[in-house]
């Protein structure tokens, strides 16, 4: 019973395939949609000792002190060419610091921003 089946439904869908057109008394040829449709290739669970956590925690000790190392040296280096550039002083008087800094630069008309502990000048 189940041979004539089975020849039944071979047989329709290859009527179905050799024509792009009904054929007349065919059953429809359905496909199977129970599955589930995936939407992107996710891990269904992360286990803490799984190999993943475990490359990701060496890469983080391995690397690291590394950065660290470099990017602190880069920060002082950077910090220090600023020093460098623009050097700051403690003014015991900042009105008079002003004139002075306006007399050398041959300026009158500037505008100041006072903050709190430092002023800036711009034309």
């Amino acid at each position: 019973m189940s041979l004539l089946a089975a020849a039944r439904r071979s047989s329709i869908a290859m009527a179905a395939r050799r024509s792009s057109f009904a054929v007349p008394g065919a059953l429809p040829v359905s496909t199977r949609n129970f599955a589930a449709k995936v939407t992107s290739p996710r891990p269904l669970s992360i286990r803490g000792d799984g190999l993943m956590i475990q490359c990701v925690v060496a890469a983080l000790v391995y690397f690291v002190p590394q950065d660290a190392v470099f990017l602190g040296g880069l920060f002082w280096t950077w910090h220090n060419y600023g020093a460098k550039a623009a050097p700051k002083q403690k003014q015991a008087d900042a009105e008079a610091a002003l004139e002075e800094f306006k007399a050398k630069k041959g300026l009158e008309d500037v505008k100041i921003s006072k903050g709190r502990s430092t002023w800036y000048v711009s034309v």
